[in-house]
């Protein structure tokens, strides 16, 4: 029986209960491949508020084969006063109790979410404890820099050649570098990786089973989330954090232009950010402010039963909700950006527009809404597409094969347990 420790900070665990996103901590079992699993943020302490946020780490045992342990970003509300010295002094005592359950639970391998901050403390509990360090990269950070002008983590790094560094450095060191895609398994090659190390682990084994179901049967409940919101009539949607780097704000501008021509469609955002002041001014000077909706942050079955309902999805720059978009049949028009001209085939599973030109997508859009029978093909094409695509068995395989070929390779027992 293998056992693993997976560092991330997508969310803490109250997020993954409030969201429905079990399924992703489950996933990390591969299905009883891992018979123990130990999940670390080890800086959740910064969702908290007030002397909740120092002190010791949180841990809760989930289920009999899985640990989650939350991380505080001081030891105390006394060293407040010197927050980089709170700040250390807790990341280190956080090591070592990392230290201590890893050889506790007898762990095989160490899995990070990013090549920053989890990159420097992967590496050190890989090298202490001489076990295989593993990364599932979670984004391209160079594009992600080029459009954005911003570094990736600018208040651990400042610069610019020090990001580029940290990340460079930890990539080579990794024994197996995973990507959901294959345009940001491209980024880590790119940086050093050597190509016999990277594989591409898709998000299927993550997401929650209800969008794998039938979408004719999730529309009920979907009606009644939509009747709570004041939605009535034909809306469009995407799933998407609301920041600059999604592009949100171009979603209102192909609405603008669709009602132009006539078509009277509401917008409905799903997800939160930055940005939704922003974009609730800018509906408002754009005269759309009576057919804009924004529902904020939802759990996957609110999501689940919403998106059937949708006459058209727009995906500016969509993750993991791109591939729930499909899956509930609806017809998209994305921007060829990221991994999503991996899924969305020109006049097959949907419409691919160049990046950032909102002016072609309101034309694809404007053509998928005249074409009913048209864009229920490509929803149903797309959706066929996705099942094969993120087939959560078939993915499940992929990352055992994987880790079984790492294990030979560096050898079925870890040194410090000799």
């Amino acid at each position: 029986m293998r056992n693993i420790l997976i560092l991330d900070m997508s969310y803490d665990l109250k997020m993954y209960k409030d969201r429905q996103l079990v399924q992703a901590l489950e996933s990390r079992k591969l299905g009883g491949y891992f018979n123990q699993v130990i999940s670390v943020h080890p800086l959740a302490g910064l969702f908290a508020s007030g002397a909740s946020r120092f002190g010791d780490p949180i841990i809760t045992q989930v289920d009999d084969h899985h640990i989650f342990i939350e991380g505080k970003i001081g030891i105390s509300c006394v060293w407040s006063m010197i927050p980089p010295l709170n700040f250390l002094f807790a990341q280190v005592l956080f090591l070592r109790l990392l230290v201590r359950l890893c050889r506790k639970y007898k762990i095989d391998v160490v899995r990070i979410g990013d090549p920053h901050y989890l990159g420097i403390m992967g590496l050190i509990l890989s090298w202490f404890l001489r076990i295989p360090l593993v990364i599932r990269v979670s984004g391209n950070y160079d594009w992600l820099r080029k459009n954005t002008g911003k570094l990736a983590c600018p208040k651990l790094f400042k610069y610019l050649f020090i990001e580029k560094f940290i990340e460079r450095f930890v990539l080579k060191r990794c024994d197996l570098v995973a990507a959901p895609n294959k345009n940001n398994l491209d980024y880590a090659i790119l940086n050093g990786v050597q190509p016999e190390r990277g594989i591409i682990f898709r998000y299927g084994n993550l997401i929650h089973p209800l969008h794998f179901s039938d979408p004719s049967t999730r529309k009920i409940k979907g009606r009644q989330f939509l009747d709570q919101l004041g939605v009535v009539g034909p809306f469009l949607t995407t799933v998407s954090r609301l920041e600059v780097i999604k592009q949100s704000d171009h979603n209102l501008f192909v609405l603008k232009r669709l009602r132009e021509r006539g078509h009277l469609v509401n917008f409905l955002f799903i997800g939160d950010g930055s940005m939704r002041a922003h974009l609730k001014k800018l509906s408002e000077q754009l005269g759309l402010s009576n057919y804009v909706f924004f529902a904020g942050n939802r759990s996957q079955e609110w999501i689940a039963e919403i998106l059937p309902l949708a006459q058209l999805v727009l995906s500016p720059h969509m993750g993991r909700a791109l591939t729930e978009a499909c899956l509930a049949g609806a017809p998209i028009v994305a921007f060829d950006v990221d991994w999503q001209g991996e899924i969305i085939k020109s006049a097959e599973t949907g419409e691919l527009v160049p990046t950032g030109d909102w002016e072609e997508m309101a034309n694809k859009a404007a053509y998928l809404l005249d074409n009913p029978e048209l864009s229920y093909q490509f929803g149903c094409n797309a959706r066929n597409s996705s099942l094969k695509m993120m087939d959560p068995r078939a993915l499940d395989d992929v990352e055992i094969a994987a880790y079984e070929t790492l294990f030979n390779m560096r050898g079925s027992v870890c040194e410090y347990r000799v």
